[in-house]
């Protein structure tokens, strides 16, 4: 990395660079660099092409497979524009000030942006590794009644040998280089330099609170993020949105819950929250909380016992508690709605699996399920759900849209939906259709749906809607 580069034209006047992120459906990302001059610049007088900006990613997401960088991984990024503040923020227009702000160009990665866990032995497997075909499937994602293998769940002993407390993801960093002479609101000349950010400012992530959670019941610990709305006033009643993960953040940082996707973030961003204060629950998992015979252990109860002692210490409306999750944590959504059938006014499923043999108490319950058709799990699965509710007399609204429409397009056919009046509500994505462009990876669809499926505000605002 470049240090400062002296200049026998004009001294340096760079004094301060800050990287600022944002978490995209794809992960995380630098999304601008504020660099402060020790003079009031002139945004008319700079273009981007004065400036190259570099993203410095920590090592842990951006592997390469199953392998993790020694370094982190430089990345060069686009200026997209280029403007500048009296403060070191993002603006809608430029204004006089010390600070010059780079805007980047988004980049979209199409593989996850985390390390993925070796995949755990099949619960289907014997002692020798090899599969027991005495467990017949029931073609959803899970053995037929009766066929079960004895469970394989980590249960408390593992729990508490791996819980680690609260850890955070490494800061992202941005390195800028000034290409060219500059001159200030003043005229008078800035030199090229090139400078490491000294600050990271992470955008609404850094909003959140990291603590601890003693369960008192199961005898475990569970670090877990918590957003708490600004201006918070316990006369007032707010709901809480519970948010649980994918596998792929399991046992890793505390934090990383938070930046493998928005579906935290996103109910606790500004807009969100302008329409709808809630609480937001991140809870982490040092363990795999469900497999795909949907056996859970002790985290399911502890992140309910969670949700109640929060319940004390904040004004939190028991009449609108949500839950919402992608994969593993849509089918611990499903879970929690089998056994605590009361609890919830609504859940929103992303791409989950989940026993059709046992929907019975899913009868009453309000729930929206979105699914790619190329998804080759959830997507026979939440169909084999939605079958049987109906079979019982459930009405349930199925539609299929495309992935790609717009936000006014979601918003019509969301619209359309809410005329049938159904509680139970299914969307199906047309294949393919998930990804940005056409450049898809196949097998890639089901991590690729909730990149879409949480920016859909209709989702959102329809679950706000409900209460018990």
């Amino acid at each position: 990395m470049c240090l400062l580069l002296a200049s026998t034209a004009t001294a340096q006047k760079a004094l301060h660079v800050k990287a600022i992120t944002e978490v995209f459906g794809d992960g995380q990302q630098v999304t601008a660099v504020a660099v402060k001059y020790d003079k009031s610049m002139d945004g008319k007088k700079l273009t981007p092409a004065m400036f190259k900006v570099d993203e410095i990613v920590p090592p842990q997401l951006r592997p390469k497979g199953r392998t993790i960088p020694t370094e982190p991984v430089v990345e060069a990024r686009k200026v997209e524009k280029v403007y500048t503040n009296d403060v070191p923020e993002k603006a809608t227009a430029s204004k006089k000030g010390p600070y010059v702000i780079l805007e980047l160009v988004k980049t979209y990665h199409y593989l996850p942006a985390f390390n993925p866990p070796a995949q755990h032995s099949s619960d289907t497997a014997n002692k020798d590794g090899k599969t027991d075909d005495s467990v017949k499937s029931d073609g959803n994602g899970g053995p037929v009644a009766g066929s079960r293998p004895k469970p394989c769940m980590p249960l408390r002993a593992k729990i508490l040998a791996s819980y680690k407390g609260i850890t955070k993801i490494a800061d992202f960093k941005a390195e800028v280089e000034q290409l060219k002479t500059i001159k200030a609101a003043d005229g008078s000349k800035i030199a090229p330099f090139s400078r490491v950010s000294d600050e990271v400012e992470n955008l609404i992530v850094d909003d959140f609170v990291q603590k601890e959670y003693y369960d008192r019941l199961s005898g475990i610990k569970m670090a877990y993020n918590l957003f708490v709305p600004k201006n918070y006033d316990p006369s007032k009643k707010y709901p809480l949105v519970l948010f649980m993960p994918d596998a792929t953040v399991t046992g890793m940082e505390t934090t990383r819950t938070l930046t493998q996707g928005i579906g935290a973030t996103i109910w606790a961003s500004p807009e969100e929250q302008a329409k709808h204060p809630c609480f937001v629950l991140a809870p982490d998992y040092t363990q795999q909380i469900i497999n795909d015979d949907w056996e859970t252990n002790e985290y399911m109860d502890a992140t309910v016992n969670l949700i109640r002692d929060l319940q004390k210490e904040y004004s939190i409306n028991g009449n609108k508690l949500y839950t919402t999750g992608q994969s593993g944590g849509c089918m611990l959504s499903f879970a929690m709605d089998h056994k605590y059938p009361d609890l919830f006014a609504a859940s929103l499923l992303m791409a989950g699996k989940w026993d059709s043999t046992r929907v019975e108490n899913f009868k009453n319950a309000k729930m929206w399920m979105f699914c790619s058709m190329g998804d080759l799990g959830a997507y026979p699965s939440m169909n084999s759900i939605t079958s049987e509710l109906e079979k019982m007399g459930v009405k349930v609204s199925k539609a299929v849209w495309n992935g790609r429409s717009t936000q006014a397009e979601f918003n019509k056919l969301g619209a359309e939906m809410d005329k049938e009046g159904a509680n139970i509500r299914y969307v199906m994505f047309t294949k393919y259709s998930v990804f940005p462009d056409d450049e898809h990876i196949d097998g890639m669809e089901h991590l690729q749906t909730w990149r879409v499926s949480y920016t859909i505000e209709c989702a959102r605002d329809w679950l706000f809607r409900q209460s018990k």
